[in-house]
């Protein structure tokens, strides 16, 4: 088995917003994997499901994104508190 990135990471040091904004991209190449395969694979009934795949990635990179939003919005209430 090979070793993953996240093996690599040390998650101690990592913000919040850090690993938001990791799985945002693994979100994002997963998209981009999908939409490639979709496009090259031959069978109708594996483009589709290859599709909804692609989809179902989007959804969750814009969930993220609504997620790490909300959290830089809660910090700049927060620090404004704190002036």
């Amino acid at each position: 088995m090979s070793p993953h990135r996240s093996d690599s990471l040390n998650w101690n040091e990592m913000s919040v917003e850090d690993i938001l904004k990791l799985a945002i991209a693994d979100e994002e190449d997963a998209l981009e994997y999908y939409s490639r395969a979709a496009k090259l694979v031959g069978d109708y009934h594996t483009r589709c499901v290859l599709l909804r795949l692609a989809d179902m990635e989007k959804g969750h990179a814009e969930e993220l994104r609504e997620e790490l939003k909300s959290l830089q919005v809660q910090r700049e209430l927060e620090a404004g508190m704190a002036d």
